[in-house]
């Protein structure tokens, strides 16, 4: 039995007191004495006794009672710990990932989970409590009820590492406290590399996985959208994360409408085509008929009018080239003589090509680098004898083109295709092509962004910020680049860059840039919205397009509309990442934990049995009451 305050114990000292008092009263028996009757001798030595019975009784009443008051007040009570001033500490993390929808024998992990911590854990005991996206700090279970309750799936899951740093974070100084770790996840498995890290001893750590009973989920993998010339054909690619189903049925409709439906085969790899009146579809879905998770049921696109892309090309003679990758379908292609340039125009444009010139005009420089700080695109094609200084104002000359132009003939071998331009234009890493050449090049510099290198691994396409710079002038017998498969891929992604045309889908998570063609006021904003609510994106003005760029928000998968004041420029869709979709586990072994449970109610009955202080002073009151009144019972009826 241990003592929160002890030093009150020092006044069961003044327990002498009574004792004394009882032992040295002055109150004595008065002899008187009678005729020789011998039985009143016998009736006063018999009432000497009985006195003398009950005083002892009284006496120990009275200290037992006093006692068991001051035993009270020095507030005693049954723990393991060695003073009640060390606090336990309890940090719990709970895994609100969208893998914790799969459901065990009583329902969904996660609501399942919180049901339990609700029930078995002392309401008044102070905690942390962390998830992928909230942290509740020194609260107790009482004050966060209501939010464990209410609390949202996200697709943002931390790792294993992550977990057991910021848990680590959480716990106090105090190095006498009894600190405990609880994990409570699904333990999903992730990219990241599992290591067995040492750790220090100072808390104990404690996993409880939950299983789903069935870890089976079926989920769409890829959208592709082929405009044909009536009709839109849609490319439907889902997948199964254990590959039991045969069949999975496929809706898709267009906001409330269903236009069309199918079955995805297992035979068939799961993929579909799907072919949908050639119109706007704002906000198109696609419906997986599904008994796993939820949260990947539902795939969002929207299919808007497209808008093309102004590109203008700078020179001294047209060329027969851009005109053929740059296609009215897409573009809207212009070339201008040099000399002829209408500097209004500049500022209108996506692209600029500035094909071959010997030297840009001071007036056409001047225009050229308001409308590169404005975030405008530009390709360069040198000319075998360009002014060099007079593209100074798009990016440094000296730091860029090294040397002057040299006459070697080298060929195009190596593809950077981890560069965007070519990411979008290639699905895979194509090394069987036809090579390329050039006779007279230019040095570039190897440190700036190379998207193709010649043979002895120099630069022959680079990128400085928004310009794309060749090594050789591909419009002359300089080079053969325009006549080989490469120069198709290279233009038109450099083209598609340029300006940033709504995809038919987003993945929540990824910043995306989104370009609009829209003339907003000095003060205007564009805002993105839904039933739910609205909000500011980050947004640039770039010459004459307005451009937005998404990351954190929206963080829910929908369809969104851009607003400009009260129209709507067009519809976004935004869907989950698909990575926990897939129901695989780690094995939990692998992670350094002092125990593995086999249930919340067990975990918390272990750390409730250890950091647990019984209360004793209650009983002490309760104690000193009976012997109190046992005292008045004595001396109203004890004669």
């Amino acid at each position: 039995m241990q003592f929160a305050h002890p030093e009150i114990l020092y006044a069961l000292s003044a327990l002498i007191i009574p004792i004394l008092v009882h032992l040295f009263q002055l109150r004595r028996f008065k002899v008187q004495e009678f005729t020789n009757l011998a039985f009143l001798k016998t009736i006063k030595l018999q009432t000497r006794r009985s006195s003398t019975l009950k005083r002892w009784l009284v006496l120990s009443l009275r200290l037992l009672a006093l006692s068991c008051i001051i035993m009270a007040f020095a507030q005693p009570y049954f723990s393991n710990l060695k003073t009640k001033e060390i606090r336990p500490e309890l940090v719990i993390y709970l895994d609100n990932s969208f893998s914790m929808q799969a459901v065990d024998s009583k329902g969904m992990l996660l609501e399942r989970s919180i049901q339990d911590i609700i029930t078995h854990l002392d309401h008044d005991l102070e905690i942390n409590i962390f998830t992928n996206t909230k942290t509740y700090q020194n609260t107790t279970i009482n004050a966060l009820q209501n939010d464990l309750l209410d609390m949202d799936y996200t697709q943002r899951q931390l790792d294993i590492k992550t977990i057991l740093s910021k848990g680590k974070m959480m716990f106090s100084d105090q190095v006498n406290n009894p600190k405990f770790f609880i994990v409570i996840s699904d333990f999903q498995s992730t990219n990241s590399p599992i290591n067995e890290e040492k750790r220090d001893n100072g808390y104990k750590l404690i996993l409880i996985q939950k299983k789903p009973l069935n870890p089976e989920n079926n989920f769409i993998e890829k959208l592709e959208i082929l405009a044909l010339a009536d009709e839109y054909k849609l490319d439907i690619k889902a997948n199964s994360s254990t590959g039991k189903n045969e069949n999975i049925t496929l809706s898709v409709y267009d906001d409330q409408k269903l236009i069309g439906k199918s079955t995805l085969k297992k035979s068939n790899k799961y993929s579909t085509s799907i072919y949908v009146p050639k119109r706007e579809i704002d906000k198109g879905k696609l419906i997986l008929d599904d008994n796993g998770l939820s949260f990947d049921d539902e795939y969002y696109f929207s299919i808007a009018k497209q808008k093309r892309i102004s590109v203008l090309a700078i020179g001294k003679k047209t060329n027969t080239y851009l005109p053929r990758i740059f296609t009215k379908n897409e573009f809207i292609y212009n070339f201008q003589n040099v000399n002829q340039t209408v500097y209004t125009d500049i500022p209108k444009q996506d692209l600029i090509v500035l094909d071959a010139l010997e030297r840009i005009p001071e007036a056409l420089q001047l225009s050229l680098k308001s409308y590169k700080e404005s975030g405008g695109h530009v390709v360069i094609i040198p000319s075998n004898s360009s002014e060099l200084p007079s593209y100074s104002p798009l990016f440094d000359v000296q730091n860029i083109i090294i040397t002057n132009s040299l006459k070697i003939e080298k060929k195009i071998t190596k593809i950077n295709f981890d560069h965007p331009i070519y990411t979008a234009a290639f699905e895979d890493k194509v090394k069987n092509f036809e090579f390329p050449k050039a006779t007279n090049s230019y040095g570039l510099n190897k440190t700036a962004n190379t998207l193709l290198y010649f043979q002895d691994d120099t630069p022959f396409l680079v990128q400085h910020e928004n310009v794309f710079i060749f090594a050789s002038n591909i419009s002359s017998a300089d080079s053969n680049f325009i006549y080989s498969p490469l120069v198709v891929p290279t233009f038109y992604s450099i083209g598609t860059s340029s300006f940033k045309i709504p995809k038919v889908q987003y993945r929540i998570g990824d910043e995306h840039k989104i370009d609009t063609k829209r003339t907003l006021g000095r003060d205007d904003v564009l805002r993105i919205s839904n039933k739910e609510g609205s909000f500011i994106p980050l947004q640039h003005k770039q010459n004459s397009k307005q451009q937005i760029t998404t990351k954190n928000r929206p963080d829910k998968a929908g369809h969104y509309a851009l607003h400009h004041k009260g129209d709507t420029l067009q519809y976004l869709s935004f869907n989950y990442a698909s990575d926990e979709s897939i129901l695989q586990y780690i094995n939990i072994d692998e992670i350094a934990a002092d125990s593995i449970a086999e249930s919340i109610q067990n975990c918390l009955d272990i750390v409730k049995s250890t950091v647990n202080i019984k209360a004793l002073w209650k009983w002490f009151v309760i104690f000193a009451l009976i012997f109190l009144a046992l005292e008045m019972l004595i001396l109203k009826f004890f004669k």
